[in-house]
């Protein structure tokens, strides 16, 4: 259809476009005139970018994976390793192969295209071509070794029955420079122990003290045991483990002849024979016989097979009838059966895969009886074999019997009664004799009384010592004077509940009549062996050397005390400001000899350094430095210490010093004498602590113990007293082990008192106001529950935190709710640190010196606020307090030695770079919820630098001194110390002039006011302290979202606003870029322009700051300079006027904002009064290019519409 235009239409047309040209003309003048004075302002810039900002809400969910250790398999397989805490696992270079191996094609198409053809090898046997294993030796293959690691530097570290177990950490192990390669890899010979040998433990470190495999334990399955293997992973096999997807079949025949042999294969085999009776000839030989390699399907379960001798005829062509079945292919890749013996081995030594491993007794009228594995047996014919005996070798008959379903154990039912114990349970060749089961313990012997020595005012004791076990008890009895010197002896009664008691009086033992001050042991009997035990109630000791521990004596000795008539009378629990809950604290971490150990304060201390009279005297400083709550690292006696040597350690050395951390417990009760004046003196160091407990209170602060109730620094300590009782225990009733001691089971009743009575006794008698469980997730979350109960009845302000790593063990096949970060969806009770902000602050264990968000390396923001709110990614918390926010501990590198190697600069060159990092890290963990932590120097960038001469430049491997850590960077002393549990006084002191001289050390002074200054604000106001998760998700708002101006989903700049309680704004922001970065605010956070400044790059507090540096205010937000943290803050009331504000400045309708940043140019700052924004100086003058362009187009648009007037 064609539209006819008249002329008329055509004259309105036109006047309509010159309309629209003159709108568009006067529009644009307009504009060109308005922006002329914001370019000038931005004509002195040499670089200028454009970035078009949109407001955009993105979300992500990050999942972090669990990792589950798997349990040992059976006694003959390969052992799974245990996990350890606190170590680093690598993982061998699993790419090495043979000239002689082949691939699984290859093997496929040798055996299966002619099956009745001789099978290639997939490995030559090595034995022909390496030296003979002499007797008593143990050789041990290894596959791989640690990557990333020099030869010279590794060491093979052995112990158990071995003949010369390591020691001398980390620089006693056997190197491995003198392991001899094979076609396996590398192989060394250990010498055996003369007397028992059962099992061997091994792990590979290195010069640093890394533990680079973890912990690995084997057991030698026969005396003839004499070579082992370990592969990719460490796990240890009988034989030479092949690739995956193949079993090799070995064959021993006592003739020595194979001719006419050979191995029909059916089930889940590649390949099933077919042609009868020709199946795989036997024509391979190695050690042990003849052997074929076959084929797997994939993803096999069980492979079933003949032995044929095709030289005969019928039911005799079969060496023996029965089919051999084998199932556990994915723990083994050879077997092993020898002449007409109808059973598969899974080892070369031909040790029954069903072998009983142990017995206990857990109920009056059960025994269970542990075996490698029950496959293939048959209840009837088990319960014909196996026999149990009593004490005096009489049979006792088996009434009833039943396999468990779940685990290899067979449970027998009898009349086993108490009186008749130490039964014997005998199954084959095998006996074991059945030990009462803790549960069984707890069941007869479970005692709630009062237990360890109670002084009576007039110096007489009552001893309760609780051993079921036991034949004897004896009281040996030490001079106050000596305590090497025996003054006498008593012996104890045994009672209800397996108690032994005794009173002692001036009648006991002569010439005592005041037993105050004396030194005791027990001494106790069971049948032929005697041992010499601690009291593990006692509540003080005599002066301990571990130096001087002997086979007989081999811990510290007890001391009759009785604390509550020792030190202060009138002591009290802390009375904390503003202190109502546990998202209040602010807790600080600190060692109570680093704090006073520095050189510089000597003349200047009233007391002796190191000691809890000397950090007295400087508490004011933490006053000053406003933490709610003092930590200190453990206080109770800890093992390998000589507490009598009380001198500086000068030297820079990073080992071998008569210095601790604690963390190798002795006792739960008593206190180390390291900080005491006088340990010789059992009652002085109780009245040191409660002195410190009631000057810090005087502070207005509260105290906080670390405890280890996880694992002892050596088993006996509690094994000696009640034998397979108080640790976790493996299925054959061995202790379960960590860092060279016992893991308390704290499931069992008794085991769980002790910890539950310690954490009453410090609470009641030294008023402590919390405590800090170390390797928490080691414990079952019910005990921990309990303490916390226990504690809370006596101080309802009682506050704990615990590392909730997921380290759980327990008894072996016994599942329990852990204390771990798991649990905390379930208690609001414990708090646990938060290793998720830790990594993406800084990096942490293993990976420490990669790059993180204050370091360089961009992060996920969703995911970095998330942290920041209490809500990790790798557990879940329902409440804020659940978790602990923190960057810096006493373990691994400091703060400040991490970020230096992190950005691989010398301190020396960057000190100033490396405190504006530490500044970041200390503004996002003291402005994140939950429970804030810092550690002892954090405030002021401590380092560990290691100043020995010895390492003035780097060394080679084999020479890097225990637990260094070398940044590249660093020219003089590359070397920090990480882990520096027995480092030097030099490397551990807390330095008080870079914490407290402006005059020396005005860059760490500055960090330290700087911190000081963010405690103030975290205190000041409860938006960095929310009580519950709703209120964290209602008040705390990502500013800086993904696709805002230039902000990516992984950046290195965030911000975020809190709200308070009574309505007061704040916004953190940190950049963390190296460069300046604008934030244009979205619209709901414009009255931010209007806010103050509380934190900028230079100081930290609640005044407002008149001429904050690092920030400037633009029209539509801010721009911070690189490596800077601001807070603002926007008073209650305020934000509504500042949102009128802008809304009338911006018209409503700015989404998307053109913003000009000055690329690496010097931010301008200016004067900020109170509640007033700074903005951009426009300039005094006009861009006269710009101005001619608006005036022409304002009359240009000015003619048009005169001219659509005369028409």
């Amino acid at each position: 259809m064609t539209t006819r235009v008249t002329q008329g239409s055509k004259h309105y047309k036109y006047a309509i476009k010159k309309l629209s040209i003159g709108v568009v003309s006067v529009a644009t003048g307009a504009s060109i005139l308005l922006y002329s004075p914001q370019v000038l302002a931005q004509e002195s810039s040499p670089e200028t970018e454009f970035t078009l900002t949109q407001a955009e809400s993105e979300k992500r969910i990050v999942e972090h994976p669990t990792t589950v250790v798997d349990e040992d398999i059976n006694a003959n397989a390969g052992l799974t390793p245990e996990s350890s805490e606190k170590r680093t696992e690598a993982v061998g270079d699993s790419s090495q192969t043979t000239e002689n191996q082949l691939s699984v094609n290859q093997a496929s198409s040798s055996q299966i295209d002619q099956v009745s053809e001789p099978t290639k090898p997939l490995a030559t046997d090595a034995a022909a071509t390496t030296p003979a294993i002499a007797d008593n030796h143990l050789r041990l293959h290894l596959k791989a070794l640690p990557k990333d690691q020099s030869l010279e530097s590794l060491g093979l570290w052995v112990w158990d029955d071995v003949d010369q177990p390591s020691k001398d950490w980390p620089n006693g192990a056997i190197p491995l420079t003198t392991a001899k390669k094979d076609d396996y890899g590398y192989y060394l010979d250990v010498k055996l122990a003369e007397k028992q040998r059962k099992q061997i433990s091994y792990l590979i470190n290195n010069k640093a003290g890394e533990n680079l495999s973890k912990d690995q334990h084997f057991q030698l399955l026969t005396p003839k045991m004499n070579e082992a293997w370990a592969d990719e992973s460490y796990k240890i096999h009988a034989y030479e483990p092949l690739q995956k997807g193949y079993i090799r079949i070995n064959y021993h025949n006592e003739t020595g002849n194979y001719d006419h042999l050979a191995v029909w294969l059916f089930k889940d085999v590649q390949q099933p024979s077919t042609d009868w009776p020709n199946g795989l000839d036997l024509v391979n030989k190695g050690p042990y016989g003849a052997y074929v390699d076959v084929p797997l399907k994939e993803g096999a379960k069980e492979i079933g097979f003949l032995i044929l001798d095709k030289s005969k005829s019928g039911d005799a062509i079969k060496v023996q009838p029965k089919d051999y079945l084998f199932k556990d292919l994915d723990n083994h890749t050879q077997i092993f059966i020898k002449d007409t013996d109808p059973k598969v081995y899974n080892n070369p030594y031909y040790i029954d895969q069903v072998s009983l491993k142990g017995a206990e007794q857990t109920e009056l009228r059960e025994l269970r009886a542990t075996f490698t594995t029950l496959e293939g047996l048959d209840q009837s014919d088990v319960l014909k074999a196996i026999k149990v005996t009593d004490k005096d070798g009489k049979a006792v008959t088996v009434d009833d019997l039943t396999f468990d379903k779940d685990n290899p154990v067979v449970i027998l039912k009898g009349d086993f009664n108490v009186a008749g114990a130490n039964y014997t349970v005998t199954y084959g060749e095998v006996s074991q004799a059945a030990r009462q089961s803790w549960q069984l313990k707890d069941n007869l012997y479970a005692y709630d009384g009062e237990l360890g020595a109670s002084l009576a005012e007039d110096g007489s004791v009552n001893l309760a010592l609780w051993s079921p076990s036991a034949d004897s008890v004896k009281v040996v009895v030490y001079d106050k004077q000596d305590q090497t010197k025996v003054v006498g002896q008593a012996d104890l009664t045994k009672s209800d509940k397996g108690v032994w008691r005794a009173h002692l009086t001036s009648d006991s033992i002569k010439g005592i009549s005041d037993y105050t001050g004396y030194y005791y042991l027990y001494e106790i009997t069971r049948g032929q062996e005697k041992v010499m035990v601690l009291d593990p109630y006692a509540k003080s000791l005599a002066a301990w050397n571990n130096a001087t521990a002997t086979d007989q004596i081999k811990t510290a000795k007890a001391a009759f005390v009785n604390p509550s008539l020792i030190g202060s009378k009138d002591l009290d629990f802390a009375k904390i400001d503003h202190f109502t809950k546990r998202e209040d604290a602010i807790i600080y971490e600190a060692h109570v000899r680093d704090f006073t150990s520095d050189p510089s304060l000597d003349g200047k201390l009233r007391n002796e350094f190191g000691t809890f009279a000397a950090f007295v005297e400087k508490l004011d400083y933490l006053k000053e430095l406003g933490v709610t709550h003092v930590q200190l690292l453990p206080v109770l006696s800890y093992f390998y210490v000589n507490e009598l040597d009380k001198s500086r350690s000068t030297a820079y050395t990073p080992s071998d010093n008569n210095y601790n951390w604690g963390y190798d417990p002795q006792h739960y009760f008593a206190l180390s004498g390291m900080y005491s004046a006088n340990p010789n003196d059992p009652a002085l160091r109780i009245a040191e602590l409660k002195n410190l407990v009631n000057e810090i209170h005087k502070r207005g602060m509260g105290i906080i113990l670390d405890v280890v109730y996880n694992h002892t620094a050596r088993t006996y300590l509690f094994e000696d007293l009640e034998p397979h009782y108080y640790h976790f225990m493996n299925a054959d009733g061995t202790a379960r082990e960590s860092f060279g001691g016992g893991r308390l089971g704290t499931t069992h009743a008794m085991s769980r008192r002790i910890l539950v009575d310690s954490i009453t006794y410090l609470t009641r008698e030294f008023k402590v106001d919390g405590f800090r469980f170390d390797m928490m997730g080691d414990h079952d979350a019910a005990a921990i529950e309990q303490a916390f109960k226990a504690a809370k009845a006596i101080n309802p302000n009682t506050i704990m935190i615990g590392e909730g790593w997921r380290t759980y063990q327990g008894d072996e096949g016994k599942k329990e709710t852990a204390a771990d970060q798991d649990w905390m969806k379930a208690t609001n009770t414990v708090g646990v640190f938060s290793d998720d902000i830790r990594n993406t602050l800084k990096s942490g264990f293993p990976n420490e010196g990669t790059a993180a968000f204050i370091t360089g390396g961009a992060k996920n923001l969703e995911g970095l606020f998330k942290t920041i709110k209490a809500q990790p990614g790798n557990f879940e918390a329902d409440a804020p307090g659940d978790v602990v926010q923190y960057i810096a501990a006493h373990d691994n590198l400091t703060l400040h030695d991490v970020i230096a190697k992190s950005i691989n600069k010398d301190p020396k060159v960057a000190e100033e770079e490396i405190h504006k990092r530490i500044r970041l890290g200390n503004t996002l963990i003291l402005t994140a919820q939950g429970t804030a932590f810092i550690h002892s120097g954090q405030e002021y960038g401590r380092t560990k630098h290691l100043l020995n001469p010895d390492y003035k430049t780097k060394v080679t491997d084999d020479k890097v001194p225990n637990k260094a850590t070398l940044i590249d960077a660093v020219a003089e002393y590359p070397y920090f110390i990480h882990d520096s549990y027995d480092s030097s006084d030099a490397v551990n002191h807390f330095d008080w002039s870079k914490a407290t001289d402006s005059q020396a050390n005005p860059i760490s002074y500055q960090t330290q006011a700087y911190t000081k200054g963010l405690i103030a604000l975290r205190r000041s106001s409860d938006a960095f302290r929310k009580a519950s998760m709703a209120d964290v998700n209602r008040d705390v708002t990502l500013i800086t979202q993904a696709g805002q101006g230039d902000i990516q989903k992984d950046d290195l700049i965030i911000g975020y606003q809190t709200i308070a309680s009574n309505g007061d704004r704040y916004a953190v922001f940190v950049n963390a870029d190296s460069k300046a970065r604008t934030v244009v605010l979205p619209d709901k956070y414009r009255h931010l322009l209007k806010a103050q400044v509380l934190v900028d790059a230079q100081q930290a507090g609640t005044s407002v700051i008149a001429n904050p540096k690092g920030i400037q205010f633009i029209k539509d937000g801010l721009t911070i300079d690189g490596l800077t943290a601001i807070v603002l803050k926007v008073a209650a009331g305020a934000v509504e006027a500042s949102s009128q504000t802008q809304q009338a400045r911006s018209g409503q309708a700015v989404r998307l904002v053109l913003t000009a940043v000055p690329k690496a140019s010097p931010l301008m700052t200016q004067d900020q009064k109170p509640q007033q924004a700074i903005l951009p100086q426009t300039g005094e003058m006009t861009s006269k290019g710009l101005l001619a362009t608006g005036m022409t187009m304002l009359v240009a648009a000015f003619g048009l519409f005169t001219k659509r007037q005369k028409d």
